[in-house]
């Protein structure tokens, strides 16, 4: 970053680190420029059973496409996103006092359709891989993942939970 050392009294990334290759990196750099016994923090989303909402189309889909296996298995295979991830990379940067809690939010949909047309206009992975399914497998997806939404009941509203793993640390004095 191009600040100078102990330029700032927190340094905040949201729903960033998981994506971007060089974390320590970036969590060096955060520690950098943040001035001594201030906050560094961040969260993300944790892929391990914790993003209900995704985790329905993902794992459906990854029955019928290996494309969207690699992605569902990608997502998952990364230590940051799992409980305590973010943490240890806290720790190794040379923060102090790091604490890492689940934070639990709510998606709710208010249809199936809803719900469904929040994997075909996004920009995340798994939105893409929906999208660049054959029609074939794209219907067959769509009908399985259905019915696990609707779970034998009719069309309406439906809540996800998901959990986001926050993680904060101070910069040493």
């Amino acid at each position: 970053m191009r600040y100078a050392n102990a330029s700032f009294d927190a340094c905040v990334s949201a729903l960033a680190p998981d994506v971007i290759p060089e974390v320590d990196q970036v969590v060096r750099e955060m520690r950098r420029v943040t001035r001594p016994g201030w906050t560094v923090a961040s969260h993300i989303f944790d892929y391990w059973g914790a993003f209900s909402a995704a985790d329905l189309v993902c794992d459906t889909a990854s029955v019928l496409d290996e494309g969207m296996r690699s992605v569902r298995d990608h997502r998952k295979s990364r230590p940051l996103v799992w409980s305590n991830g973010q943490a240890e990379v806290w720790r190794r940067a040379g923060l102090e006092d790091v604490v890492e809690v689940p934070i639990v939010i709510s998606f709710g949909y208010a249809s199936f359709a809803d719900y469904w047309s929040s994997f075909s206009t996004g920009l995340a992975a798994v939105d893409q891989r929906v999208e660049a399914l054959s029609a074939e497998v794209h219907a067959e997806v769509e009908r399985d993942v259905r019915a696990g939404y609707l779970a034998g009941l009719p069309d309406g509203p439906r809540s996800f939970a998901i959990i986001v793993r926050g993680v904060r640390g101070a910069v040493p004095q």
